[in-house]
């Protein structure tokens, strides 16, 4: 059997399990987005279990000691390096998404606190509360795009 006839093998196999899966999942009455997440769920852990058994067996076969298995499920490329600086393009583009979100969730505070009928309100601490909350994650999130478009290079030994 060649690779491509045993990955449309492979494929095949998935497309049916996943929709036996999902149909049994509607069957049972649940909404078909729990059959999908579901489904979902089964394909990434299984596909996890079958990587973690070969990597497993040629790590062995090495001499060294493979990884564990959660940690490889969860994070199969190993723990993530923060200290790793990340390209300009990556901050440009987080910066752009960060203040985006954060200008909509201070309108969002804002107009709420702008619109509420103050007098009519039973508790106004609990709606100025609902009020400053997305204001001040907007905030938090401009702060971060600020952060993030500074472009700043700490020397070598600083890091």
């Amino acid at each position: 059997m060649n690779k491509r006839s045993a990955l449309a093998l492979y494929l095949t196999v998935w497309a049916v399990v996943s929709t036996g899966v999902i149909f049994g999942i509607t069957q049972a009455g649940y909404p078909l987005w729990v059959g999908l997440v579901f489904a979902c769920l089964l394909f990434l852990f299984l596909n996890g279990s079958i990587a973690y058994r070969h990597r497993a067996r040629r790590l062995k076969l090495e001499g060294k000691e493979p990884p564990p298995f959660l940690q490889y499920i969860f994070l199969p490329n190993g723990r993530p390096k923060f200290k790793a600086e990340a390209p300009r393009s990556t901050h440009l583009l987080v910066g752009v998404m960060a203040s985006l979100l954060g200008v909509f969730l201070v309108f969002c505070g804002v107009a709420l606190a702008f619109d509420a009928k103050w007098s009519r309100i039973p508790d106004p601490l609990i709606a100025a509360t609902l009020c400053l909350i997305p204001a001040g994650i907007g905030a938090a999130l401009l702060y971060l795009a600020w952060r993030l478009f500074s472009f700043r290079r700490l020397p070598k030994d600083a890091a």
